[in-house]
């Protein structure tokens, strides 16, 4: 038996998470699974997210059906508006707003200082003097029956009718007309397979047309949409909008990004997570970006870690940071079925409207909301000390480095066995010691706790003692 000469250190999870690759060409600073770590906050190091706080509560329990900010050219008329059932309330009072709708998703844009929702049912316009359903700057009386899917683009109005895009004329006195001459529509191709019409976006010089299984684009120039290929989405609420680019979900391939050509795959990194989503919240997967970060909001899921071991994880968020391309699974207390931004004074927040009548604040403290613990998992990958085909041992000690994680508990799998405890975390450097050697082929760690205090940062483990089984 031979001990490695050096101690050997995991210290660097900069790349994040990257999953089902193989041991043997694994990018060294990866984890094959985590949750609710972040990875950008310190380079090499990972730290715990930031929790939710209550922005307002609604009377009932209900799923969120729309969320979006009214924001006028007086800011003291900014109001955030959050759909509900069958009503429309001011998501920070409480208050309802506008009432007896179809309980439907809800979809909101803001042109000529007035803001449109449609919900496929029903057409109202807001301005600082209240919501109409005819007349007003967006001729509200004249959407399309059935139109959903409210956007701006080149100084129109588009709205969607199952395969059919519509588009008002450009403003004349201050307001915009569906039936003018100017206004039209077109027909979006139906025999491509591409399924009905599910969401509107745009990108510069293009509007983006969402269909179940196919992606079209336009630019009021051309007579028909340029069939682009068969990725599609299945939920509109997916599609965000950040730095001049689309990303979206199209279940069950993933998350994709598009700048108005052929989408890029983009969340192979968490293939576990994505194909962990339950194709029942395709329709319900939502998102949101604040320019740095994307937030996804995916639901229940139960990941498959292979050989029979799975674990559930309830109410999951992926967040993709744009520039550093890291992806982290996060699990929050609630569930959000829709987001957006939230201008608060001098603050630009992320909220999300959870199935409990609730409108939450994202990144804020560090429990959620009630204080709620936020529980994180930390995996290390694969070790096999460049030996895998010899039983190796772990003996006497292993150092854990962390900032406030005492009490995180330090698991170890053995040959792809069952997590078990060999010890607790105390300060910044820990010195666990190994009570029974651990002896296999291939070794896995993890460190596992919940906090409701301060952020925690994790930096890795040493090995100092591994003894090799040379046959």
């Amino acid at each position: 038996m031979a001990r490695l000469k050096e101690t050997v250190k995991w210290r660097d999870v900069s790349a994040g998470n990257i999953q089902k690759v193989s041991s043997d060409i694994t990018i060294p600073n990866s984890v094959p699974f985590s949750m609710n770590m972040l990875f950008d906050r310190v380079l090499g190091e990972a730290v715990s997210r930031e929790g939710t706080g209550l922005v307002g509560t609604v009377a009932g329990v209900t799923n969120c059906l729309g969320l979006f900010q009214h924001l006028d050219s007086t800011s003291a008329n900014n109001v955030l508006f959050a759909a509900f059932g069958t009503n429309i309330y001011n998501g920070v009072t409480g208050a309802s707003s506008l009432t007896t709708l179809t309980a439907a998703s809800a979809d909101f844009a803001t042109f000529l200082n007035t803001t449109l929702m449609l919900n496929g049912n029903q057409a109202r316009s807001y301005t600082s003097a209240g919501w109409v359903s005819t007349g007003g700057n967006l001729g509200v009386n004249g959407v399309p029956a059935g139109a959903k899917f409210p956007i701006e683009f080149k100084d129109r109005m588009y709205a969607a009718v199952t395969d059919r895009l519509y588009y008002t004329n450009t403003p004349t006195g201050g307001a915009v007309s569906w039936t003018a001459s100017g206004s039209g529509s077109l027909q979006v191709e139906q025999e491509d397979g591409g399924g009905t019409l599910q969401g509107l976006n745009k990108v510069p010089g293009y509007i983006l047309i969402y269909k179940q299984r196919s992606l079209k684009r336009w630019n009021f120039d051309s007579s028909f949409p340029e069939d682009l290929i068969n990725i599609g989405t299945q939920s509109h609420k997916s599609v965000v909008r950040a730095r001049g680019k689309n990303y979206f979900f199209y279940g069950p391939n993933g998350f994709y990004e598009t700048q108005g050509g052929y989408p890029k795959l983009i969340s192979r990194p968490v293939q576990r997570i994505v194909d962990a989503i339950a194709s029942s919240f395709y329709a319900s997967v939502n998102g949101w970006s604040d320019n740095d970060n994307i937030y996804w909001s995916v639901g229940d899921i139960t990941v498959d870690f292979d050989r029979g071991f799975t674990e559930t994880y309830n109410n999951v968020v992926l967040r993709f940071t744009i520039d550093t391309q890291q992806w982290a699974p996060l699990q929050y207390a609630h569930e959000f079925r829709a987001m957006n931004q939230y201008i608060s004074g001098n603050d630009t927040l992320i909220v999300g409207g959870d199935t409990g009548g609730q409108v939450l604040q994202l990144n804020t403290g560090n429990s959620d909301y009630n204080n709620q613990p936020i529980k994180y998992i930390l995996q290390s990958p694969e070790f096999d000390f460049k030996n895998r085909e010899y039983f190796k041992t772990i003996n006497e000690k292993i150092f854990v480095h962390s900032d406030r994680a005492q009490g995180a508990e330090l698991q170890s799998r053995l040959d792809y066995g069952n997590w078990e405890s060999i010890g607790n975390v105390k300060d910044i450097v820990t010195e666990v010691q190994i009570k029974r050697s651990l002896r296999a082929r291939v070794f896995e760690f993890r460190l596992v706790n919940s906090t409701t205090g301060e952020q925690v940062k994790l930096r890795g483990l040493d090995f100092p003692n591994v003894d090799v089984e040379e046959a």
